[in-house]
């Protein structure tokens, strides 16, 4: 039997359990250590950084594949689930998952919003610069891009609600501009146009890169198909918790 170490935390927002759950009812035996893994073991983690990425690092190098989790990307409570992120290899895009069909999106009619047009702000979508060097926003990357290019930086709000909801905050907005966080996937519903700095992000056949703003031929993207594509193709790599329990995430993911 395959095995897999599950490094998900035992803590209720965590939902250890239900990973532990679903690697077993995709085949795994739960291993409490694997000093020697081979090319059939699985690592689960939170993210990749500190000990996790050190661990993934191990594993990689014994041919063993790596799942990271973290929040779902639309938010970590939608639609009335709980929701992970889920790839493998790395987080917002680095990594790699099975894309399935349309019907996983489509089925949830959830609506989006026509393109804004007008709006006279630039917003910045400031992170917290956690995570792996990989993915992270590098120190001060908001400040930075203010300075290149204007408008206004939406601070993150950590773990704390944000005192002005996102939707008003972006009332005004003519575009926002991200490195990788989940506020742009709300506000490409919210018909905003979005420029990305992370060259990996999950959401890009959506928006346009950051580096091509301001040049001649190249305005905000609104374009109707690729939204719609990303958002398809971005719900095979989030998963509810019910989907990881009962083991389904996993089969998909892992072709168990």
């Amino acid at each position: 039997m395959n095995r897999a170490l599950c490094l998900i935390r035992d803590a209720l927002v965590y939902r250890r359990a239900a990973f532990v759950s679903g690697l077993q009812a995709a085949g795994y035996a739960i291993a409490t250590t694997l000093p020697n893994p081979d090319a059939s073991d699985v690592l689960v983690i939170w993210n990749r950084y500190g000990d996790n990425e050190t661990q993934a690092t191990r594993f990689e190098r014994a041919g063993a594949r790596v799942l990271v989790i973290e929040n779902g990307y639309l938010g970590k409570s939608w639609l009335g689930d709980r929701w992970f992120a889920m790839a493998v290899g790395q987080h917002a895009g680095g990594g790699k998952w099975n894309v399935g069909g349309n019907e996983r999106w489509d089925s949830l009619n959830v609506p989006l919003a026509p393109w804004r047009t007008g709006g006279t702000e630039t917003v910045i979508l400031a992170q917290r610069g956690i995570g792996s060097q990989e993915v992270k926003s590098p120190d001060n990357w908001a400040q930075s891009v203010q300075k290149r290019i204007g408008g206004r930086v939406r601070a993150h709000p950590g773990k704390k609600e944000p005192e002005i909801p996102l939707e008003q905050d972006l009332f005004n907005a003519s575009c926002v501009v991200t490195w990788a966080s989940t506020a742009a996937f709300q506000a490409l519903m919210l018909g905003i146009p979005v420029w990305y700095d992370y060259p990996k992000w999950i959401g890009a056949i959506a928006a346009y890169p950051l580096l091509s703003y301001g040049e001649q031929g190249y305005g905000p993207r609104r374009d109707d198909e690729d939204r719609v594509q990303m958002f398809r193709n971005l719900m095979w790599a989030m998963w509810r918790a019910s989907e990881i329990e009962d083991g389904t995430a996993f089969r998909h993911l892992l072709g168990s």
